[in-house]
């Protein structure tokens, strides 16, 4: 679900333990659910300056500067920034985590939020024992996560049209990159090979057969290997190669093409039946694995040549 916000941010804020306002003005896009169970992405725009006083807030903040550089400031009890922020740039701040800011002329953002039940979720494993502790840090330049945090706009920017796995797949992306780099504890990094038991793929793979008209989720997936999401991801690539996104994406091109080649069901009712609520979501993803619209597929000189 995308919301165009006119009232206040989703994020929870806290000064002197009353909640305030995330920031002072409205955001001008939030989230929620369109990413994740207890993920929430905002774009804010302050057209002033503004010091936000000794605040905590109750989820995992990162803050993604865009615009023209402007001076600011940050403190934790252990960390300090005091400089220049540019386009780009990162913050992390944990959650419930005291800190002041302050911002020199208009500023503002991406502003991802992951609840503590989110963050463990999709990264807990990386860890031997014990929760995923995040350490603060200003002024990050950090290419990777900046392109995963502009790539989750552009997930979420699709509103209804976004599809839920590829969602997660972002954010369990984003978590494990924190959980790799910015983890207090040490983790358990070491990788697991072979892929899926294959019991365990057989049965992944049969519950993606039979749900291709439905919403497939990836925890929908890991529940069903019995696994955890973040190994769930890594062993399922190593077994077939691909991405659960990008797997469950051919199964359902492929399942499109036997029926548009062996029923006369409408283009239509051939995409709902794979997956695809939108006709134009269908026909790119169509276009996309075979080089052509379903209409030009149907045809049947250039289907029998398929």
């Amino acid at each position: 679900m995308l919301v165009v916000s006119l009232m206040e941010s989703r994020i929870e804020a806290y000064e002197n333990r009353r909640r305030t306002n995330f920031a002072y003005h409205p955001p001008v896009l939030s989230t929620w659910p369109a990413l994740s169970q207890d993920v929430i992405l905002e774009r804010h725009a302050t057209p002033e300056s503004a010091e936000y006083r000794d605040r905590e807030i109750a989820t995992h903040i990162l803050f993604l500067f865009e615009g023209d550089p402007r001076p600011a400031a940050a403190r934790t009890e252990k960390q300090r920034f005091d400089g220049t922020v540019r386009s780009g740039d990162v913050w992390l701040i944990p959650r419930f985590m005291r800190h002041t800011s302050r911002f020199a002329g208009s500023h503002g953002g991406l502003v991802l939020s992951i609840g503590n039940s989110a963050l463990e979720h999709h990264a807990g494993e990386l860890l031997r024992g014990g929760q995923v502790e995040l350490a603060p840090r200003f002024d990050l330049k950090d290419g990777p996560l900046e392109h995963m945090l502009r790539g989750l706009l552009a997930v979420t920017e699709e509103g209804e049209r976004a599809e839920r796995l590829v969602a997660e797949l972002m954010v369990n992306a984003v978590c494990v990159h924190l959980a790799k780099r910015y983890a207090v504890s040490k983790l358990d990094t070491a990788r697991r090979r072979g892929g899926l038991p294959p019991a365990r793929l057989k049965r992944v793979l049969e519950y993606i057969e039979g749900n291709l008209d439905k919403s497939i989720t990836l925890s929908g997936l890991a529940k069903t290997a019995e696994m955890s999401v973040y190994y769930f991801s890594a062993l399922f690539k190593q077994s077939t190669s691909l991405s659960p996104h990008r797997y469950v994406l051919r199964r359902r091109i492929q399942k499109a093409r036997q029926l548009l080649r062996e029923t006369n069901a409408s283009v239509l009712e051939v995409g709902l039946s794979v997956g695809f609520e939108r006709q134009n979501n269908f026909a790119r993803a169509f276009r996309r694995l075979t080089g052509v619209s379903p209409r030009y597929f149907r045809n049947d000189h250039f289907g029998d040549k398929k």
